[in-house]
């Protein structure tokens, strides 16, 4: 099969799944977009590779004289969960509701939130060099030679105290999968009513299902302070920095979950007036058994 025979068939099974032209949204400013997150990644993995400011210690602090112990929730599951999980469940949604749009803006919201708090993170970290509260163990300090004999790396890695990236990590995913959530459900319009019939419409019930990931979220936190990894000031810090990063990064490519709006559908950032023209052509979610809440219904009314 040519190359031209190819792109025709991927074309037209794209076509068959999204509908025609379904990448009309996309600009080339996007293309920026993508290269500024993945710089905030890699000038994140290359500060992290430095060493960080050390910071003069007390063997007499109790702060730093807590035990080592292993983590409740390790770095790699942590990842996973905050990182990958949102993304598939956004991809599937745009999947299901049949958008290119929604796909790309979820994957690219996620990407670049993680991408800003990651950096961030690393940067606090590598020059505020606060100690671990379990830095003392690590250390192993001898007394005549007056320095650290401990593992080198763990070491280091004592010195990264403040923020915490556990913290910082599991916020940043799970903020966006909750404000998404909440624009897809319409959980967080509380004063406006909605249609009655069905369990699946329960406004408590859209409400606790938005909660759930920063549930997780503050038991990761809170577990830094439990396995004395991080002290509550690193915590708190570090949950504040995910929140504020995932959110602002959610509303350039998303609609505010707060605010009312006929249809949750991501935006076209970049096209001037061809981004309404794109919004257009977004799939009716209705079309495909998802409701938000009882608005049509209610600007039906006000129409008449």
């Amino acid at each position: 099969m040519s190359t031209r025979g190819l792109y025709s068939n991927i074309q037209n099974s794209l076509d068959k799944r999204f509908g025609g032209n379904p990448f009309t949204f996309f600009d080339r400013a996007y293309l920026v977009d993508w290269a500024a997150s993945s710089l905030l990644w890699l000038a994140a993995w290359y500060i992290k590779g430095l060493p960080p400011f050390e910071r003069d210690l007390s063997t007499k602090d109790d702060l730093i004289d807590h035990k080592h112990r292993p983590n409740q929730i390790s770095g790699g599951v942590n990842w996973l969960i905050a990182f990958i999980v949102p993304i598939v469940l956004t991809v599937l949604a745009g999947l299901v509701r049949r958008s290119a749009l929604e796909m790309h803006h979820g994957v690219l919201a996620i990407y670049s939130g993680r991408g800003l708090t990651v950096f961030i993170t690393e940067a606090l970290k590598n020059r505020v060099g606060r100690l671990r509260p379990d830095f003392l163990h690590r250390c192993k300090w001898d007394k005549e030679l007056k320095a650290c004999t401990g593992e080198l790396e763990k070491v280091m890695d004592g010195r990264r105290s403040f923020p915490s990236g556990h913290a910082s990590t599991a916020f940043a995913g799970m903020t966006f999968l909750a404000l998404y959530l909440a624009g897809l459900t319409g959980a967080w319009l509380l004063a406006q009513p909605a249609q009655g019939g069905s369990l699946l419409r329960s406004k408590l019930a859209r409400l606790v299902l938005t909660l759930l990931p920063l549930g997780f979220a503050t038991w990761v936190a809170v577990s830094r302070v439990e396995d004395y990894r991080h002290h509550k000031e690193d915590v708190i810090v570090g949950s504040l920095l995910g929140v504020v990063c995932a959110t602002i990064c959610y509303l350039i490519y998303w609609p505010n979950p707060f605010a009312p709006s006929q249809a949750f559908t991501a935006r076209a950032v970049y096209g001037g007036a061809d981004a309404d023209s794109d919004r257009v052509r977004m799939p009716n979610p209705q079309r495909y058994g998802y409701e938000l809440t009882g608005l049509n219904e209610e600007h039906a009314e006000q129409s008449v």
